[in-house]
């Protein structure tokens, strides 16, 4: 392509305009409104483009290629979806004499058959909406090969708008089942409340190495961690002086998993309406004596089932007290040799003994905020629907207001409020889910 296929004159002004791409002349078709035939406005001048491998300006026009994007023009209220038909040069330079790259262009990327500004419209809509949903608003196709490259570029844009975070005395991980993965989830406490800082793709220790190193060793003092070789690594080599403990509250979510499993194996058919939240609850928040007597009725016809509940109520009374190392495990060693849904437990009380001791001889008990702020976010993030990791992670963190503090006058982040980050989560799952129920 160059000046002997195109002259200036065949510009349509009214369709440029229209278009609103400043790097872009649009040619004149007649009675096609749809698509739209567009090249640089630097076809039409003597502005060389650089050449990406050694900079020299002495390049020419090797060959042309019609890209086809989705674009949209008009208001929110009236707009139009059109089909933008761009010829870009391929360039070839003089200077290295092997060096062929397209001509640079700014309203899209690489291989990507969308307009920013289209992909924009798409991104902004799936932080809380189903993608497939909005692309249907929208008229264009809906593949979810293409989510991630569309969403990416917005997420990259709202971190860059994040402060810089300030480090928390207390850090704490905890691996969150989603889909049959674990994500790591980075939480802090401050002043009494508890902070989502990040997510994590994976548990390996690579990932939370490089996420450990964003925080200032000199600040961190201790560590909730999750029984996790990986994670126990990551803490000592990059929070050498922070010290790693085992809370009381990875211990109940242990014990909960392990009885959850139990429930499901040997409670089927149980005769007890909403057995999974009842027989995972305390018995001391239990004060409806009918309740008490069906769930006594419902086990006694379930003796293997029982004997893990009476094992796991156990566990939670001595927890309730002030408990020792000791006691956890005389508790462990009490356990039937038949019960072995607790077996994963009972090895994080052997092998991480010098965790547990350290919590309880700094903390002993975690608040209660702190502990319904953990159950929050394992269960927000079990109940939202399926996605790839980078938009699942998006619509936890990059959807609601972080929290600032003032630092020697310097605005530091604090993190997100579990309590405002997990109805935010909820509100995100109900659009998705009513929306696919309701099929609008």
């Amino acid at each position: 392509m160059g000046k002997k296929n195109h002259i200036q004159s065949n510009i349509s002004t009214p369709k440029t305009e229209a278009l609103g791409i400043d790097e872009l002349l649009v040619l004149g078709t007649e009675g096609d409104d749809k698509n739209f035939y567009a090249v640089h406005r630097r076809y039409f001048t003597n502005e060389k483009s650089c050449c990406p491998a050694c900079g020299s300006t002495r390049t020419r026009c090797s060959k042309v290629v019609e890209r086809s994007f989705k674009d949209i023009i008009g208001p929110e209220s009236d707009f139009r979806i059109i089909d933008l038909h761009f010829y870009q040069r391929y360039l070839r330079c003089d200077s290295c004499g092997s060096s062929v790259f397209p001509e640079p262009i700014d309203f899209g990327e690489k291989s990507f058959r969308y307009t920013h500004r289209l992909a924009d419209k798409l991104a902004e809509g799936t932080f809380s909406y189903s993608y497939k949903k909005v692309c249907e608003k929208y008229g264009v196709p809906a593949s979810t090969a293409s989510v991630g490259a569309i969403m990416r570029r917005q997420i990259s844009c709202r971190e860059a708008q994040l402060r810089q975070l300030q480090t928390p005395e207390t850090v704490c991980v905890i691996e969150a089942p989603f889909y049959g993965e674990l994500h790591p989830v980075i939480l802090a406490t401050w002043n009494g409340r508890t902070y989502c800082l990040d997510i994590l793709n994976d548990t390996s220790e690579s990932t939370y190495t490089q996420s450990l190193k964003m925080l200032n060793p000199a600040v961190v003092r201790s560590v909730y961690i999750d029984p996790s070789d990986s994670l126990s690594a990551a803490v000592a080599s990059v929070l050498p002086s922070a010290v790693p403990m085992v809370t009381d509250e990875c211990v109940r979510r242990c014990a909960r998993t392990s009885m959850e499993k139990a429930i499901a194996l040997k409670g089927k058919r149980l005769p007890l309406r909403e057995k999974k939240d009842r027989l995972l609850l305390h018995k001391k928040h239990l004060s409806d004596t009918e309740l008490i007597e069906q769930i006594t009725s419902a086990l006694s016809a379930r003796s293997e089932l029982k004997a893990v509940y009476d094992c796991y109520q156990s566990l939670l009374d001595l927890l309730e007290v002030d408990w020792s190392y000791e006691d956890l495990a005389e508790w462990s060693a009490g356990i039937s040799s038949e019960i072995v849904e607790f077996a994963d437990l009972q090895d994080v009380i052997e092998i991480y003994e010098t965790e547990i001791r350290s919590f309880v001889a700094n903390v002993r008990r975690t608040p209660e905020e702190y502990n319904s702020s953990a159950k929050a976010v394992c269960d927000a993030i079990e109940a939202m629907p399926h996605c790839i990791f980078d938009v699942f992670r998006a619509r936890c963190l990059l959807t609601s207001e972080p929290d600032n503090i003032s630092d020697h006058g310097k605005i530091l982040r604090l993190g997100i409020p579990v309590d405002r980050m997990k109805n935010k989560m909820n509100e995100i799952s109900s659009n998705i889910k009513e929306r696919r129920d309701y099929g609008l």
